[in-house]
């Protein structure tokens, strides 16, 4: 797929295509896809405890495949730069709170303003988690990294500044 693009018309990167709940399940956390509805997360995170339970990411270990698949498409030689990528914590954050896709994200914006011990906590988790995996990818071929933040746009400005901004 990856190839796609790039063999049929001029693209200027091609891009890995994967989940962006990849980094996810090697932390604890249960992520199914799910026909017709997405990711589905069947341990919702709710307290301070729950962050905690969650273990680091070691990209080597816990995802080789990704970080395989980026050498093996490196070495084939693609004539344009790879595109790596991840989901922003924001948008990771939502679908682990909220145990799925949501319309109005209600549990996440409760935890937002009612828990922020939690909310910072998992925040913190998933900017260290998304840095080491961008950095694995990028160690292992890939020269642009993409960052989606596909449920940002559920909140306002000033909010993202407190929110999320500092992460």
């Amino acid at each position: 797929v990856t190839h796609l693009p790039g063999d049929n018309y001029q693209t200027d990167a091609a891009v890995l295509y994967k989940a962006i709940m990849t980094p996810l399940k090697p932390i604890g956390v249960d992520v199914e896809i799910k026909s017709g509805i997405g990711p589905v997360i069947s341990n919702p995170i709710q307290t301070v405890k729950d962050v905690e339970r969650l273990s680091q990411i070691d990209p080597k270990r816990d995802v080789p495949y990704v970080l395989d698949t980026i050498k093996l498409l490196t070495e084939e030689k693609l004539n344009v730069p790879l595109i790596g990528f991840t989901g922003a914590p924001f948008t990771l954050a939502s679908y682990m709170i909220e145990g799925g896709p949501s319309k109005n994200y209600n549990f996440t914006k409760a935890m937002m303003y009612r828990d922020e011990e939690t909310w910072f906590a998992l925040m913190n988790h998933l900017v260290d988690i998304s840095i080491d995996y961008v950095v694995a990818q990028v160690e292992a071929g890939a020269e642009i990294i993409q960052i989606f933040d596909s449920w940002v746009g559920a909140l306002n400005a000033k909010d993202y500044r407190y929110y999320i901004q500092p992460a």
